[in-house]
């Protein structure tokens, strides 16, 4: 849903999207997320069976994962998802958050909506081109895999290489591989919409698909008219990388981050510690 002009950064409605795999648990994430993000809707794709989750909660709707693995499966279950907030609700952006990823404070949508209306072309915010320690992301490895889907080896999978031939083919600009890491990524409402209108949230053809989410939500970002920047770059409100925290949970406090992943680990400090680090900064 368009944002409307004259409304104040601070009445943008946001859709918080998060899937969970059968080993996650989204309960911890879910808490800072409702204590920080006051969403306008969290819909959590659920493969855990429950995981303690607090189905009653008002703002918050769980459907039944209808993909089983970390690629297509999973483009799959968050296409079905965005579809869902597309159909029920109107929101400015979308969130995808991991479930070992965290809110740490409040002002991440206003800084999103700012940066979106500072740059009509971005559909997309997260770890694009560069990380929270300022070096630039590697896209190699998405590109490599890219290429063995739409070439020789994808005749396997004759319905992928199809859908994701006609994707790269409607995408001008597309750079191949690039994306922004799936740990945490704000899309603009009007792109999610976008890739509603065009169908590109109903693409059955990428069940078979070995890419990340990441890196097929790179490509449909681009077919919906739209690009990705930066959002978790030093100087940004994200600090996420793909594995353990990118610093000390004290310092990315203390530095003003808002969104973190992963919790997992940070040197010899357990998951458990992390979170309950952050659980008890959030009060």
């Amino acid at each position: 849903m368009p944002h409307q002009k004259g409304r104040k950064l601070a009445d943008s409605k946001l859709v918080v999207v998060i899937p969970a795999g059968p080993r996650d648990t989204p309960v911890d994430t879910l808490d800072s997320v409702f204590r920080y993000a006051r969403p306008e809707l969290v819909i959590v794709i659920d493969d855990t069976k429950g995981a303690g989750i607090d189905f009653s909660h008002e703002k918050l709707v769980v459907l039944p994962s209808v993909g089983h693995d970390i690629f297509g499966g999973l483009y799959l279950n968050l296409a079905m998802a965005y579809r869902y907030a597309v159909e029920n609700v109107q929101f400015d952006m979308l969130l995808r958050l991991d479930t070992d990823a965290l809110l740490l404070g409040d002002g991440l949508a206003q800084a999103a909506m700012s940066r979106f209306e500072s740059n009509p072309k971005v559909g997309a915010l997260g770890a694009y081109r560069l990380g929270p320690d300022g070096r630039h992301r590697d896209w190699k490895p998405a590109r490599k895999a890219l290429d063995a889907e739409i070439g020789i080896r994808g005749l396997r999978h004759p319905s992928c290489q199809r859908t994701l031939r006609t994707l790269v083919a409607s995408a001008p600009g597309y750079i191949p591989g690039e994306h922004a890491l799936a740990a945490a990524v704000v899309y603009r409402g009007q792109a999610i919409n976008e890739m509603y209108r065009r169908g590109l949230l109903n693409l059955e053809g990428l069940a078979s698909s070995r890419l990340g989410d990441d890196h097929i939500f790179g490509l449909l970002t681009v077919a919906a008219g739209y690009c990705t920047d930066d959002f978790s770059g030093p100087a940004d409100p994200m600090a996420v990388k793909w594995k353990g925290l990118p610093s000390a949970p004290e310092d990315l406090l203390k530095t003003g981050k808002l969104v973190t992943h992963s919790v997992r680990s940070w040197g010899e400090m357990p998951e458990r510690e992390i979170r309950d680090y952050f659980a008890a900064a959030r009060g």
